[in-house]
This record gives structure tokens, sequence and C-alpha cells, in this order.
């Protein structure tokens, strides 16, 4: 039944452009630039002169140039004569601001391929070969669409902006190889038993991939395309990181986790790909263990790139060696690009990373 329904979704979705909604990072204020652009409450169009105009939340309620506007339904910008900009940044499609307990709230309703576009442009340089972002650009489309059939198509918004979801950072150029590879791959996602796919990326697996059992807790056997094998093409750059223990305990204090100083760190379990798992963590007070996925949390992504990695305490810091970027889950960027460079096409690319999948067109 399941696998009906997900079927008769993917064949639901109109000829006609398909629509995403993206929150966008999360604020007080927000300066919104449009020239000619329409604002409207409710359906009852709004008299605001001007071209640039602040959006802010104070107290649960919106505000337009400082002015609150009454009701709760959400303020609606459409493009005039100019592309929509916020803070900016373009922005294709639409904008509806809202205001909650939390603060201002912005979703950005898109076309599909203009945010596939703009997701490859974000997540990779511009430059690199067709097939590489040919093979991003359906590994960003199927993991949207997963994503608005999980949410339901009439949620407030079906992604995020950040790369916890994808990396959306506006319209991309018009010009760009990002463009032309949305609508080179226009409609295609990979399924797997009819549902689309958990299509993961990362930018670079450390020349060997990891499952998604293991990287993110899945049920098992619920991502058999999802496996780690190793990577000739991923470059596997080397990396180290360098941390004084007094910095990692106070992150780790800050995060609840330990109270006493830290003296020591070790891995002390590792996934079937050689990631650390787990973490044991000496202190002054004694031992404790956390995952290598929490460390990593708590520590930044930027300060651990990866969880490729070998730790050892030297003086008053601790040092971490490592190789890769990313989860390293699904498709390697910087390996996709390699194979793309050896003349793999984008559905050959594709079949390496996601093994067991089947590439569909969804109109």
């Amino acid at each position: 039944m399941r696998k009906l329904l997900i079927t008769l979704l993917l064949l639901a979705f109109p000829a006609a452009a398909e629509e995403i909604r993206i929150e966008l990072p999360k604020g007080t204020s927000a300066r919104v630039e449009a020239r000619g652009a329409r604002m409207s409450q409710a359906g009852r169009p709004l008299e605001i002169e001007g071209s640039k105009h602040e959006l802010s939340a104070l107290g649960g309620a919106l505000l337009l140039d400082g002015r609150r506007l009454e009701g709760e339904e959400p303020l609606l910008v459409e493009a005039g004569s100019d592309p929509l900009r916020v803070d900016g940044k373009p922005l294709p499609g639409r904008l509806e601001a809202w205001a909650d307990p939390r603060g201002l709230v912005l979703i950005n309703v898109l076309e599909l391929e203009d945010y596939v576009a703009a997701v490859v442009a974000s997540e990779v340089p511009r430059d690199w070969p067709a097939a590489a972002l040919e093979a991003q650009a359906v590994a960003a489309r199927t993991f949207a669409v997963a994503q608005k059939i999980a949410q339901g198509a009439g949620a407030r918004a079906h992604l995020g902006a950040s790369v916890l979801d994808q990396v959306y950072a506006g319209a991309a150029h018009p010009e760009s190889g990002a463009l032309r590879a949305a609508h080179a791959t226009a409609g295609e996602v990979l399924t797997y038993g009819a549902a689309p796919i958990a299509a993961y990326f990362s930018a670079s697996c450390g020349g060997r991939g990891e499952t998604g059992e293991a990287a993110f807790n899945l049920a098992p056997g619920s991502t058999p395309y999802l496996v780690s094998e190793p990577d000739d093409a991923d470059p596997a750059r080397a990396w180290v990181a360098r941390k004084p223990l007094a910095q990692i305990s106070e992150s780790l204090r800050k995060a609840g986790r330990v109270l006493s100083p830290v003296t020591s760190l070790s891995v002390s379990a590792r996934t079937g790909s050689g990631r650390a798992r787990t973490v044991r963590i000496d202190t002054r007070s004694g031992a404790r263990t956390l995952t290598a996925v929490e460390l990593r949390q708590i520590l930044g992504y930027d300060a651990l790139p990866s969880l490729l990695f070998e730790v050892s305490v030297e003086g008053e810091s601790a040092v971490f060696r490592g190789r890769g970027n990313g989860h390293g889950v699904g498709l390697c960027q910087w390996g996709a690009r390699a194979r793309a460079q050896r003349g793999e096409t984008y559905r050959q690319i594709l079949a390496h990373y996601y093994p067991g999948s089947e590439l569909r067109r969804m109109y």
C-alpha cells in the first residue's frame, strides 16, 4: 500500500513547474529588495512605497518597515520587474513571512528546478565537469522530492537552507553550469522500490563510503543503496585538527555532557568503514563515552571535518588526524568530479554511489 501511495504521489507531480518550500535562516529581521514587488496579506494588497523594506519580528508580531501587521496570515511578497533579494541574496520565486515566538520566519517558495540549480551552485564549484554537476543535480532533486513527500505537500516548509538539509544560498547565475545541469536532468529522480531514495551526499568520503545505517542510525535494511565501499576516485585529502583540551572541556561543559576538565580522548569503537562510532573521554572525575556524531556536533563540523579520524593527546591539546569531509554517505562530490574527468556519465556516477537504485523521470 505504501509503495502504491508513493508511486501515485510521483505520478501526480504535474508536467508544469513543481514548487518547493524552503525555510531561510531564522533571525529577528531581514532586508527585502524588489522593484515593483507586490505585497499582500490574506489576499489583500498592501500599498507600500519604495523597493527596499525591512521585515522584523517583535513579541510574536510581524513588522513591515517598523509597522505592525495585524492578523496571523503570512505576508506574501511577489517579485515585480526585478528578482527578489533578501539580505542581498537574489531569490527566485516568492517570499512568505511570519512571526512566531522564536523570531522571523521566511519561506522561499520557488520552482523545483530553480531550487535544484541553486543547490548545485551552492554545493559544488561552477567549473566542475558537466557530468559531476548533473549527478549532483539528480541527487539534490531526489533529496528534495523525498523531503516534500515526507513533510507533506502542504507543509509550511519542506527543507531548510543549511548544510543540515542541502545548502541553498540563493538563485543560480543564469549562465551557470549548475542551471544547465538542472535543465539537462529535469524531472529525474532516483528511486528504490518505487519510492525516492534518501539521496545523501557529502564533500569527500575519504576514500571509503559510509552506510546510511551507521551514519544516521537508520533501521537495518532501510537504505540498501547507501553502502560502504572503497572509492578510488576520491582524492581523500588528509587533515589535522588541533584542539586545546581546555577548549574541548568548555564546549562539553556548555553542552551539559562533561563537567570536569578533560584529560584525554580516544576512539573506543568504529563503524565498518573505519569511522569513529564512539569516543572515550577521560576527565579528572572519571571517564564517559560519547557518540562520535555528538562530539562532532559539539566541537563543530568545521573543527572536525569527518569521523574518519585518529585522535591522540599531545601536551595540552587533542590532535585529530583524519581524511574526508562530511558524513561520507552516498554521493562523494570530489569522487564524482574525478569520475567525470575520467569520462563517466552522470548516470554511471549515480549508479556507483547509489547501487541498486533506479533513475526515473518524474515529469
